[in-house]
């Protein structure tokens, strides 16, 4: 096997080193994996400008089961070449391989939008969403592991998917327990509070975007809060709370229609 690698490294390589097509089909061959990422780290080196090395040398990692190398070396292909498709995808399949589904879908996404027309890019986006929707994510987006409290809210995330709220709730209410900021437990009870709305418990959702609220006032929030006030016929707080709500966002489409309906009901 030595002598055939060398073979290669003397003969062949030199006129295959720019061509996916070739790399491609090495990577049918795990024994191959080393040789190939061995060469194109050789190419990186000699020019880091390279979208198509980083390329490659992501799918050597990919056949040496390395995901965070392989990853890695994807964030490098779209930094030299933003607008290739091909990064994109070799970045969803590391993300794929990490169980990072949700991730998986946004990059899967992107790729996408620069080439509507691939079925393959079509299809492993509908099985990274199939995915997503039963899995918790437990590391965010800078790769990082999440907190046990960040961990129960995406657990509680996939259950509120699942239209499981009583569970949901109850995961929120541990993502309050075990934060660790002020700031953190705000956006668990505004989760927990849209939770309550799907089971229509007004007076907690009521109760749980008031605490949100002390924290942090959100347009998000004031507008989850004044709907429930709506729905328990108490109008002028939920008129107040919409206008407090436009005042954050004036933007806020479902602000702007309560006031219209609550003004009148007032």
């Amino acid at each position: 096997m030595a002598s055939t690698y060398f073979f290669w490294e003397k003969n062949l390589f030199p006129f295959a080193l720019c061509s996916c097509a070739f790399f491609d089909i090495l990577s049918l061959l795990p024994s191959l994996c080393l040789f190939r990422h061995k060469w194109y780290t050789k190419a990186i080196e000699a020019d880091g400008n390279q979208a198509a090395f980083y390329s490659n040398r992501c799918a050597a990692y990919m056949g040496l089961n390395q995901f965070d190398k392989a990853l890695g070396d994807a964030d490098n292909c779209i930094r030299v070449k933003p607008k290739w498709v091909k990064g994109y995808y070799r970045r969803a399949l590391a993300l794929m391989s990490l169980s990072r589904y949700e991730d998986a879908a946004e990059c899967f996404q992107k790729a996408l939008e620069i080439d509507p027309s691939n079925a393959d890019i079509k299809t492993k986006l509908g099985q990274a969403k199939d995915k997503a929707r039963f899995s918790v994510k437990k590391v965010g987006p800078d790769g990082k592991p999440l907190s046990d409290a960040q961990i129960c809210k995406e657990e509680g995330n996939v259950l509120f998917r699942n239209g499981k709220y009583e569970e949901a709730i109850k995961k929120y209410g541990r993502a309050v327990a075990l934060a660790k900021t002020e700031d953190e437990k705000a956006i668990y009870y505004s989760n927990r509070a849209l939770a309550y709305a799907q089971v229509r418990n007004h007076e907690q959702v009521v109760s749980d975007c008031t605490k949100a609220i002390e924290i942090k006032p959100t347009a998000k929030t004031l507008i989850r809060r004044g709907l429930a006030y709506e729905m328990l016929e108490k109008y002028k707080r939920g008129l107040a709370d919409m206008k407090q709500a436009l005042e954050l966002d004036p933007n806020a489409r479902v602000a702007s229609e309560a006031i219209s309906r609550l003004t009148k009901a007032v």
